[in-house]
């Protein structure tokens, strides 16, 4: 093989590689009003994209143990959940090209271990988080369990941490309470009598309360995005990383220059199978 031909090969090789990359297009517009698609996926989801492709959105899930990250990650780009629970033990990334507002963004979503602090420089970043991406992220999403609202305080100490140790003014954040199935869903049995009934309603009620504090201090105090959704369901899972990617779209239409005001309440939406349209 002649240098000629040798370079025409590489360049076709590059091609095809570049091709797998972009494997995932979802349109989230057509997604959230119930369009039906097709799932077709190849290639390893971990693959770092071409360094000629479109500026990467990097996209950091954190939380407490067992809230569901992971879930939500996977229903979104394979429209898959799984019923039984595997710690996350090794970063896993997850590359879907995002169209919004008839704009494509090319993401990368970074599932992590917890963490037990966010890293407050490069030096404790690079010492105890290697390669995990935490202080250059474009946008983060911290999920809590609905269901157990102690699971909300990990990431309101994470939150304030990112604060105190980076320049937050121009980095989406996205509070997510996730388990919204598991809701007061458990209904007393007809020997539970009256009395448990009552205590049911009584925790209900305590817990709606807890909720309604959390999304006053995550939209009015934090000025940040909030959605409750359940990956277990996939309801709401795709308004998730709609209002996520609004935010970001908002940022890149005023050339960084992030609104005092928090982002809109998403409207409730009903449950339904969303699949991911490919490209």
């Amino acid at each position: 093989m002649n240098r000629l031909d040798k370079i025409k090969d590489d360049k076709h090789n590059k091609g095809n590689c570049n091709n797998q990359n972009k494997i995932l297009e979802l349109d989230l517009d057509y997604l959230e009003r119930g369009g039906g698609g097709t799932l077709a996926v190849g290639g390893s989801p971990s693959v770092e994209p071409s360094p000629d492709s479109l500026d990467l959105v990097k996209v950091v899930l954190l939380g407490a143990p067992a809230v569901g990250k992971t879930s939500i990650i996977q229903q979104f780009v394979w429209s898959d959940f799984s019923e039984e629970y595997v710690p996350t033990d090794r970063k896993h990334t997850f590359y879907p090209s995002v169209i919004i507002n008839e704009h494509l963004y090319e993401v990368k979503i970074t599932d992590v271990p917890v963490i037990p602090y966010f890293p407050i420089n490069s030096y404790y970043e690079w010492a105890h988080y290697r390669f995990y991406g935490l202080r250059n992220a474009t946008a983060y999403i911290l999920v809590f369990d609905l269901s157990n609202v102690e699971t909300f305080q990990y990431i309101r100490t994470l939150r304030d941490q990112m604060v105190e140790s980076r320049d937050m003014r121009n980095v989406p954040v996205l509070v997510v309470g996730n388990k919204q199935d598991l809701l007061c869903s458990a209904a007393p049995t007809a020997a539970s009598g009256l009395q448990q009934l009552a205590m049911a309603e009584s925790a209900c009620g305590d817990s709606r309360e807890k909720r309604r504090n959390i999304v006053n201090l995550v939209r009015k105090h934090w000025k940040c995005g909030y959605v409750e959704c359940s990956a277990k369901y996939n309801w709401r899972v795709i308004a998730v990383f709609k209002e996520l990617m609004e935010m970001i779209d908002a940022l890149e239409c005023t050339g960084g220059v992030r609104s005092a005001e928090p982002p809109p309440e998403s409207s409730t939406g009903q449950a339904n199978e969303n699949r991911c349209a490919v490209a």
